[in-house]
């Protein structure tokens, strides 16, 4: 038997290991690839593969080219030593990147579970009394309008009772979605059962209710279909509440936005009522909300909307 030179057995060694350490580290470049949104790191993720693939193309061009010519003892222990480590040193990158891919990836999923209503797929109550409570700061510090919607399904509970609990989850999700659409993709959250809140910060008392009423015309005016059969027509009550420069409780302006929505409830449902109107003051409340709108006020906004 010959015996090889060791340089001819260790050198072709490592640099198959390389480029079979290299074309692995593709497989986790390519997991990584794939849980990153389009953008510039995505990019360079896949970039990245490309170049790992032309460099064990290369490195296994090296070793035929090289080998078939009579091998360069210098040149090979260079190379293949070079490689070798290279190749470590990516495939444990791409190793790293891929797991710390999958926990931010998990991460972010378990964010949106713990924000994120599973019904109506909006934010949820926490989520959005977080949401409120840093509107009212920034009003607070900056002395701006904030207006908050507090709107209410009307007779859901007969819709329930008729047509099922089921039927009642994608009346919410139907709700959910002409909100948002009518409001214009504000911050808007399930406060709780069939109860809704819309944070409309910048927004003065006279905008506050144009939005209202586009979601109230937009509700009124649905259709929803529950297993191919008509449910019964659904409106919505809302509740108006306006502040400027809040330095009060978040929840004391809910409170506010519930004291209307309970006026609108009790006048007659699929209406909206602003918070000053829903103690029936005509001035300024002890938490110092915008002036009530009358119908003269209403008229030609809702004529610009």
């Amino acid at each position: 038997m010959i015996a090889l030179p060791i340089r001819h057995v260790l050198v072709p060694a490592a640099l198959v290991t390389a480029a079979g350490l290299s074309l692995t580290s593709l497989v986790l470049v390519r997991r990584v690839y794939r849980m990153l949104s389009p953008g510039i790191v995505r990019a360079t993720w896949g970039t990245l593969g490309c170049l790992i693939f032309i460099v064990a193309i290369g490195d296994a061009a090296f070793l035929w080219i090289n080998y078939a010519g009579g091998p360069n003892h210098h040149e090979d222990w260079f190379v293949g030593l070079v490689c070798f480590v290279a190749a470590i040193f990516v495939g444990l990158v791409c190793n790293l990147a891929h797991h710390t891919a999958k926990d931010v990836s998990r991460l972010s999923w378990l964010e949106s579970v713990a924000s994120v209503d599973p019904v109506t797929e909006l934010y949820n109550r926490r989520h959005i009394m977080a949401v409120l409570e840093e509107e009212c700061s920034r009003s607070g510090g900056n002395n701006t309008p904030l207006s908050i919607l507090l709107m209410d399904v009307d007779n859901f509970k007969k819709i329930n009772d008729t047509y099922g609990h089921q039927a009642g989850d994608v009346v919410l999700k139907e709700m959910a979605g002409l909100i948002t659409t009518a409001s214009g993709a504000r911050s808007v959250g399930r406060y709780g059962g069939e109860e809704f809140l819309v944070l409309l910060p910048q927004e003065d008392s006279c905008d506050a209710w144009m939005i209202a009423e586009r979601i109230r015309s937009a509700i009124e005016g649905a259709a929803v279909v529950y297993e191919g059969h008509p449910i019964i027509s659904t409106t919505m009550s809302i509740g108006i509440a306006t502040v400027f420069g809040w330095k009060e409780r978040p929840e004391d302006l809910v409170g506010l936005a519930d004291e209307a929505l309970y006026a609108a409830k009790s006048t007659g449902r699929n209406r909206i009522c602003h918070a000053c109107e829903a103690s029936g003051k005509r001035a300024v409340s002890k938490f110092a909300v915008g002036a009530p709108l009358n119908s003269e006020d209403v008229a030609p906004i809702l004529d610009r909307g």
